[in-house]
């Protein structure tokens, strides 16, 4: 079996959990694996089994630690330069540590096959799940990014939850991708779509279902001039399937790195521990990032009202999504200004 499993490209939990126990002979379970993949030993990636709609971004940090925007010269999901430069508001996107963001390009990419788990969001939080099922212990509570993510090379991709109803630049491939696969997934074609006025193709749909095939189609239709209409509307997506694979490469690499080295296989009550560790190192890391946010908002609002006190900053911090909830005392006693 264990030469079978090399043909592979990448290997289910089970097949990985037994092709690894064959090749360092020692027992590895589905526990062991998923404890690896938390602890960043082992990457673990997902097969997906229908299409995703992801915008693709890269890690950065600004050089001017006090401003709130960042020059972008380079696509930010593929790193070939720009004809035009832009700016970022930082506050838009995703703060993962501190003056380290996650910046997302626009375009939405439509993309199927294998993909990296980098960990970050609610695919940390699923691989959390299953490491407590297999060891009997408890669902833990939600305290990553409420985004699922996937990474490839150096680049991390959000996956979109919904698609914006316009057919601009950025959207467009996308939309038609939808569109298409929505008529598919209906026994139809965009030629039935084309001919609909003619025809009685589009009358087997229910009243649902051909609403949300015209609103996608409406979305495509340009004016005269070319240009598509404007819209703030969304078309929700449904999340994509996936199933959780090992790449063998990843296995094979994990394996020759123990080469040599003597591998005690902790209890699983050890690693619970270890695993408690990462999450308060993980929720101390947030708790400075959201000082470091309140900090941020109170420099600009010290900015705008230079005369008004520490106290009376700290009220109007609290009234803000940054807060979290926290009270204007507790926001005073962690912002410096």
């Amino acid at each position: 079996m264990k030469k079978l499993f090399k043909l592979k490209e990448y290997l289910t939990i089970e097949e990985a959990a037994e092709y690894l126990s064959s090749s360092i002979e020692e027992p590895v379970s589905q526990a062991d694996l998923y404890w690896l993949v938390q602890e960043k030993q082992l990457t673990m990636s997902v097969k997906l089994s229908t299409q995703a709609y992801v915008k693709g971004g890269q890690y950065i940090t600004p050089q001017d630690n006090d401003s709130d925007t960042y020059q972008v010269d380079y696509n930010l999901a593929t790193n070939e330069a720009l004809d035009e430069q832009y700016q970022i508001n930082l506050d838009d996107e995703l703060q993962v540590g501190e003056n380290r963001w996650l910046a997302f390009d626009k375009k939405v990419h439509v993309i199927d096959g294998v993909w990296d788990l980098p960990m970050i969001g609610l695919e940390s939080y699923e691989i959390d799940k299953l490491y407590q099922k297999e060891v009997g212990g408890t669902e833990p509570t939600l305290d990553a990014i409420n985004d699922f993510f996937l990474k490839r090379d150096d680049f991390v991709f959000r996956i979109q939850t919904s698609l914006q109803l316009e057919g601009n630049q950025y959207n467009l491939t996308a939309l038609e991708t939808k569109r298409e696969q929505f008529l598919r997934e209906n026994g139809l074609s965009i030629q039935d779509l084309k001919h609909s006025n003619n025809s009685l193709a589009l009358g087997c749909l229910s009243a649902d279902v051909l609403d949300e095939l015209m609103t996608l189609n409406e979305s495509l239709i340009p004016y005269e001039n070319g240009e598509y209409p404007e819209s703030d509307s969304y078309f929700e997506l449904e999340k994509p399937s996936y199933q959780f694979v090992i790449k063998t490469q990843e296995i094979n690499q994990f394996t020759q790195s123990l080469e040599g080295k003597p591998r005690e296989i902790k209890p699983l009550a050890q690693k619970a521990n270890t695993k408690n560790n990462y999450k308060q190192e993980y929720n101390k890391a947030q708790t400075q990032i959201k000082y470091k946010n309140w900090e941020r908002e109170a420099k600009k609002i010290k900015k705008k009202h230079p005369n008004k006190p520490k106290t009376w900053i700290a009220a109007q911090i609290a009234k803000l999504p940054i807060a979290e909830g926290k009270s204007a005392d507790t926001i005073r006693k962690n912002i410096k200004i």
